[in-house]
């Protein structure tokens, strides 16, 4: 509820938003959701190095039962969007190319505009236009690279918090109605077990000595031993969120669509361990 807080907030300005977060927390399902509740087409452009502004705005193609060597220009995601009205989400900003940065300036700042050199002219953005963005932390890799604070300035910046316990709970208990809250709560339990042991933060018995030696299980069932080397600490840093629990959750229900949903939660188990793993330690099993 926080990050929708903060997504509404920021929408308040008519500059756009650039929403900044580790992957799977939900950044661009929060987007989509909030597009889906405004009643407006979400349009979502997945950016990388190879990306340019042709692919955006548009090209001259060939014209479909056209004479040889006819062409007609074809509109691209982000003009198209732009023209009429919709919502846009530039996915992974900071993987793309240093022209697709210059070449959104003039939309981004107060021109609110593009220029299309080969139709000689200038759209501006139509009234209920918004443009939105993500990206994942630098230390996440893959090319990723940091953005110049002057272009930075022209978005309105969101962080996206990790979801807690109880948001991961709500969504896929209603996503997997099916799945029995009990094993559900053991699953989240072990992510977060996980998630702890992978950033080299010390793991203690989760049980709290009780009345005659018993202890309350404070962890959903699961059981947390201290010592020992760091947990997954080749290939990391690794992090586990929604995204691995909904993954984890289809897979145990699909296992057992004839059986009691919370039986195949143990493959979803080897699902994790299997992630945390490295190639090499994968062929030694």
């Amino acid at each position: 509820a926080r990050n929708a807080f903060r997504l509404l907030r920021a929408l308040q300005l008519r500059k756009a938003v650039l929403v900044e977060g580790s992957p799977g927390v939900g950044k661009t399902a929060l987007v989509g959701a909030l597009a889906s509740r405004a009643r407006v087409p979400l349009v979502r452009i997945n950016l990388s190095e190879q990306t340019d502004m042709m692919d955006l705005l548009g090209a001259d193609l060939p014209s479909a039962g056209g004479e040889p060597g006819q062409f007609t220009w074809c509109d691209g995601p982000l003009l198209a969007a732009l023209k009429t009205g919709q919502w846009v989400l530039l996915d992974e900003l900071n993987l793309a190319s240093q022209s697709v940065l210059e070449g959104l300036n003039a939309l981004l700042d107060h021109r609110a505009e593009v220029f299309i050199p080969e139709l000689g002219a200038t759209y501006r953005c139509h009234p209920r236009f918004r443009l939105f963005a993500a990206q994942n932390p630098l230390q996440e890799g893959g090319g990723r690279k940091g953005l110049p604070r002057s272009f930075l300035n022209r978005f309105t910046r969101v962080y996206a918090e990790a979801l807690g316990a109880r948001d991961l709970r709500a969504i896929a208990s209603k996503l997997h109605p099916r799945l029995p809250l009990a094993t559900l709560d053991r699953m989240i339990a072990l992510l977060a077990l996980m998630g702890s042991a992978s950033a080299g933060t010390p793991l203690i018995n989760s049980q709290t000595s009780g009345r005659g030696g018993r202890g309350s299980d404070t962890s959903g069932g699961v059981k947390q031993r201290g010592g020992g080397a760091r947990f997954a600490a080749q290939g990391g840093p690794w992090e586990f969120n929604l995204r691995d629990l909904l993954r984890w959750a289809d897979l145990t229900v699909s296992a057992v669509a004839d059986r009691p949903a919370g039986e195949g939660a143990g493959q979803g188990v080897q699902l994790q361990v299997d992630r945390s793993m490295t190639q090499q330690q994968q062929q030694q099993q």
